[in-house]
C-alpha cells in the first residue's frame, strides 16, 4: 500500500516545492519592483526640486532684468572695478609670472615672453582707465 501511495506523495511534494517556488521568485520580484519604485520616487523628488530651484532662478533673472530695464539699476561703482582689476592683476602675477615657472628653458623662455606681452595689456588697460 505505502508503495501504490508513493508517485502520489512525490507528486505532491513536488507540487509544493514548485509552489513555494513560485512563491520566493515572486516575492523576490515584488522586491525588486519596490526597489525600483523607491529609486524612481527619488529621483522625481530631485527633479522637482530642480525644477523648484530653475524657476526661482528664472523668476530672479526676469526681476532683475526688468529693474534694468527700467533704470532701477545702478552699474557698479568705477572703485569696485578698479579694485576688482588689481586683485585679478595681482592673481594673475601670482600664478604666472616666470620666476615661479617650472619645466626646461625653453618652457621658461616662452612662458617670460607671453607674461611680459599680456602684463604690458594689462598695464596698458590700467593706465586707460
Amino acid at each position: 500500500m505505502a508503495g501504490e501511495l508513493f508517485p502520489y506523495a512525490v507528486l505532491v511534494g513536488l507540487l509544493l516545492l514548485g509552489a513555494y517556488l513560485y512563491f520566493l521568485a515572486s516575492r523576490s520580484r515584488e522586491m525588486e519592483l519596490k526597489q525600483a519604485l523607491r529609486k524612481h520616487e527619488i529621483e522625481l523628488q530631485d527633479a522637482q526640486q530642480l525644477l523648484k530651484y530653475a524657476a526661482r532662478r528664472h523668476r530672479d533673472e526676469l526681476g532683475r532684468l526688468e529693474n534694468a530695464r527700467r533704470g532701477m539699476c545702478s552699474p557698479p561703482s568705477s572703485q569696485s572695478n578698479r579694485t576688482m582689476f588689481h586683485e585679478a592683476k595681482s592673481s594673475f602675477a601670482r600664478l604666472f609670472h616666470p620666476d615661479c615657472a617650472e619645466g626646461d628653458i625653453r618652457e621658461r623662455e616662452i612662458r617670460a615672453e607671453m607674461f611680459k606681452q599680456f602684463w604690458a595689456e594689462l598695464e596698458r588697460i590700467e593706465r586707460r582707465a
